[in-house]
Parts: structure tokens; C-alpha cells; sequence
């Protein structure tokens, strides 16, 4: 099963959300770059960048993550069924935990060099990270599910196979 594949199972409307808080986290670093550096740069951040990047960047990681946990039908354990999970989940699911992890550790080493510019930095970091979550939830969720629901039509039809459609389809 393939991440395509998988993509055609959510509601239509799951999916715009999904792709317009992604859209809207990518404005958010978007706007957010600059902040940092003119603060690198002076010493002060733009405020007319800064409040509009939090708002885009944070605002579009929940759009991500809020649908992308909703797709979850099934228990879905991660950790627990890592074979079975389709490769571009598990990899959005990695890719968010290491992009929490450079936030981090990005935070901390600006924090020595600046007490305020931690603060700049964080939902450039977050809003991504949220984003990634989210995706990487709605994928892994929903190979979860189709898994489940292919056994138990498994389990019904004498063991054969059966194919497994979205509701609405």
C-alpha cells in the first residue's frame, strides 16, 4: 500500500484542511526567516512579520494535525507495528521527532547567545513539527485501519481477500 493510495481514503474535507495548514505553516516559516535574522541583524524583530508567522505557522500546524488525528479509526501503535506501517508514514513520523529535536537544540544554543531569540524560534519549529505529526498520524492511522478492516473481511469471506474502500466510495 503506498502513500497515495492512502491519500484517497480521508474525506475531501479532511484532505483541504490538511493541505491548507500545510500551506499555511510553509507562509509561517516563510515570514517568520526574516523576523529571526532582521533580530539577528538589530537586535529587535519586526513585529508586523512576527505576530503574522506565529498565527500562520502554529494556526496551520493544528489545521494539520487536528484532521490528521480525526483519520485515525483504529488503535494505531506505532512503535508496535513498525513493520507494518507503509515507509512514508514511518518516515514522516521520523522526520517529526527529529524536527522537534533540532528545535531544540537549536533553542538551547540560541538561548545562550540570546535570552529572547528562543522565543523567535520556537513555532518555526513547532508549526512544522505539528505539520509532520499530523500527516504522519493520518497516514499511519489509516494503514492501521485499512489493515484491520482487510482481516476482518478476511476472516469473513472464508479467508479470502477482499478489497477495502472509504466510506462514501
Amino acid at each position: 500500500m503506498t502513500l497515495g493510495s492512502l491519500w484517497q481514503l480521508p474525506a475531501r474535507e479532511t484532505q483541504g484542511w490538511m493541505i491548507g495548514g500545510t500551506a499555511s505553516v510553509l507562509l509561517g516559516v516563510g515570514l517568520g526567516v526574516p523576523a529571526v535574522t532582521g533580530f539577528l541583524a538589530h537586535g529587535e524583530s519586526e513585529l508586523s512579520l512576527l505576530l503574522p508567522s506565529l498565527a500562520f505557522s502554529l494556526g496551520g500546524g493544528y489545521a494539520v494535525l487536528f484532521p490528521g488525528i480525526r483519520v485515525n479509526r483504529s488503535p494505531l501503535r506505532v512503535v508496535r507495528d513498525w513493520k507494518h506501517h507503509p515507509g512514508g508514514g514511518k518516515v514522516l513520523w521520523v522526520l517529526s521527532h527529529a524536527v522537534a529535536v533540532a528545535g531544540l537544540v537549536a533553542c538551547i544554543i540560541a538561548g545562550r547567545a540570546n535570552p529572547a531569540l528562543p522565543g523567535l524560534l520556537v513555532w518555526l519549529f513547532m508549526g512544522p513539527y505539528l505539520a509532520l505529526s499530523g500527516w504522519a498520524a493520518a497516514m499511519l492511522g489509516m494503514a492501521a485501519h485499512v489493515r484491520a478492516a482487510q482481516a476482518l473481511e478476511c476472516a469473513g469471506n472464508g479467508g479470502r481477500p477482499a478489497e477495502v474502500r472509504a466510506s462514501g466510495q
